[in-house]
């Protein structure tokens, strides 16, 4: 149950600089010399601390603290004394700071004000008038709830930063006192250790047990800037009573657990119904047979989305284009850069604007080529958002496309409807209890109940919409483009086999497969499918065989040799890809294992 040094440390910085940066901004209009802008510049030749703690009437600690600083200013106008402050929590509950008194070295009043400010009291001393020289502050105060009850429940523990960490002057000389008073002098357990150095440090200092048994010192420890000093002091289990925001409480602590827990299973059980439910209606025939030929109602951009592929649809969408013979695509100049010449971006350049058989190829066409001119060329841009947003919008049309045409529709799942709005309505329970744990509890359970009920809140509303699934129509359509996957995926000897036993298979005037043709086509659907490498290995050995043939949709690769084809699209499709895609980048301490600020208390001083 200790609390992070880092949780501590960035709540002490804030109130740090929030108090005395107003200290210092009260001083800087009286300043008598430059120096006197800077209240933090001076040291501390002694910091002297008591405690005294026992139990009250209810059993719970109680302290009594003084603090003796010896503070060395400058001998100009600077300083108008100290600012100390104290954390007004501990563990979940109130240390409630009280009872405050400021005295010199003789015991007379010294004048202070009381400020509280996030989560901090803070102590200023001082008025209007600059002090100089060495100057005794003794402080005085009461604290509460300063002993916990370890989570192993072998002790509890007074475990405290007796000087902050946050302080900027050097302290010549530390020491410090803690007694238990008759309430607990008994029950102190005898194991006591001490830390020092900056947060987190587990270097160890000296700390003696009186006869008494029931006191404890720390003496002649020297400190720098940003170090402290934690004791950690145990006693017996149970010595002394816990404020009810630090007891488990079933119906703060426990139940909304449990509660979170069916909201995060019901909507679990949603998310299933939901998934169930699209994956019954991805299977038409159930049966995927080789496809050697693809509808011209089926281009790419319709194609990806229906046979439910992630990848782009966009690049395969132009180069369909290319092999419908509707676009050319060229290699364009290398250009001059500063290292040397650049790789050339490809060319695309239009040929037939009729070689279009659906809307969507038109569509991308006019994408490129918004006057459809015959000869018109579009270089391949290399970073262009609005090109890139433009494809990006092609892809959405796509989708939407294949909606429109029956391939999908969103449908309510029945049970995950009725599971999601069963955990949506556990949340909103929850929501109460994570407001009352809030206000009630000082543990870190009630972050936990918000992830739980974020998580259990975002899986119920995408379960309760209406789900995206596949018609009839669509089931099959999947069915069939699988099918063309098979085909490009199988052994040629196969694929040749699956042409043979098609009559209506296109033929050339022999009666042969006109293969190139077939498998030129097919090229598209092969990037949707993540195999394009694979099938332009495959098309290469058919243009090979095919002595002294120029593919037109791409003539740079005749002149550059079949033999290159494969690197040649590799580089291509790269390219295409790359251009598409492109988007703008703008946008326990008493007994070791304890460590230096790992206690209460500590707090943050400085000059004022």
């Amino acid at each position: 149950m200790l609390m992070t040094s880092g949780t501590r440390t960035s709540r002490r910085v804030i109130g740090t600089l929030a108090i005395l940066a107003a200290a210092a901004a009260w001083a800087l209009p009286h300043a008598a010399t430059p120096a006197a802008a800077d209240v933090s510049d001076f040291s501390y030749r002694s910091w002297d601390v008591a405690y005294e703690i026992d139990t009250d009437s209810e059993g719970r600690a109680v302290a009594e603290v003084t603090e003796t600083l010896v503070a060395e200013f400058p001998d100009f106008d600077q300083n108008r004394g100290i600012v100390r402050g104290l954390p007004e929590d501990y563990e979940g509950s109130p240390t409630d700071p009280s009872d405050f008194s400021v005295t010199d070295a003789s015991g007379a009043p010294v004048p202070f004000e009381i400020e509280e400010d996030d989560g901090f009291v803070a102590v200023l001393t001082g008025d209007d008038r600059f002090v100089r020289g060495e100057q005794t502050y003794v402080i005085s105060y009461t604290l509460r709830d300063v002993v916990l009850a370890r989570e192993d429940g072998a002790a509890d523990e007074f475990n405290w930063d007796l000087v902050d960490f946050e302080h900027e002057q050097p302290i010549g000389s530390f020491s410090a006192t803690v007694g238990f008073g008759p309430g607990l002098a008994d029950r102190v357990d005898g194991n006591a250790r001490c830390y020092v150095g900056a947060p987190g440090s587990t270097d160890e200092c000296e700390i003696s047990r009186a006869a008494s048994g029931s006191e404890y010192s720390v003496s002649g420890v020297e400190l720098g800037a940003r170090e402290g000093v934690t004791v950690a002091i145990g006693l017996e289990s149970g010595a002394v009573v816990q404020p009810s925001s630090r007891l488990p409480n079933f119906a703060l602590d426990t139940l909304p657990l449990l509660i979170g827990g069916g909201a995060l299973a019901a909507a679990g059980v949603a998310a299933g119904s939901a998934i169930r439910m699209r994956s019954r209606r991805k299977s038409g025939r159930g049966t995927v047979v080789a496809q050697y030929d693809v509808p011209d109602a089926l281009p790419p951009l319709l194609a990806g989305p229906t046979a439910g592929v992630t990848t782009p649809s966009a690049p395969a969408q132009l180069v369909h284009l290319a092999v419908r013979g509707a676009l050319r695509i060229e290699d364009g100049e290398p250009e001059q850069g500063l290292f040397g010449p650049k790789d050339a971006q490809p060319v695309l350049r239009l040929v037939d604007p009729a070689r279009t058989a659906d809307p969507l190829d038109a569509r991308a066409l006019h994408a490129l080529f918004p006057e459809p001119t015959p000869g018109a060329a579009f270089p391949l841009p290399k970073s262009d958002e609005k090109f890139g947003k433009r494809m990006q919008e092609l892809q959405t049309e796509g989708r939407k496309a294949a909606e429109d045409r029956g391939y999908f529709e969103k449908v309510h799942s029945r049970a995950a409807r009725r599971w999601g709005w069963m955990a949506v309505a556990l949340v909103l329970v929850l929501g109460g209890f994570t407001v009352a744990a809030f206000a009630l509890r000082g543990n870190a359970l009630p972050a936990v109940f918000i992830l739980m009920g974020v998580v259990a809140l975002i899986t119920a509303l995408a379960s309760i919409v209406k789900q995206r699934v596949y018609t009839p129509l669509g089931a099959e359509t999947r069915e069939y483009l699988l099918g063309v996957r098979e085909f490009i995926r199988v052994a040629e000897a196969d694929r040749l086999r699956v042409l043979q036993s098609h009559s209506g298979a296109e033929r050339q005037a022999d009666g042969s497969v006109d293969v190139v043709h077939l498998y030129e086509r097919l090229l598209p659907y092969a990037m949707i499918f993540g195999l394009e490498k694979e099938w332009t290995r495959v098309l290469q050995v058919a243009y090979e065989e095919r002595s002294g043939y120029v593919p037109l949709w791409y003539p740079g690769i005749g002149l550059a040799g079949v033999s290159s084809f494969s690197s040649t699209i590799s580089q291509f499709t790269n390219s295409l890809s790359s251009s598409v895609s492109y988007t703008s980048s703008s946008s326990g301490g008493s007994t070791g294992g304890g460590f230096a600020g790992g206690g209460g208390g500590g707090g943050f001083s400085g000059g004022r």
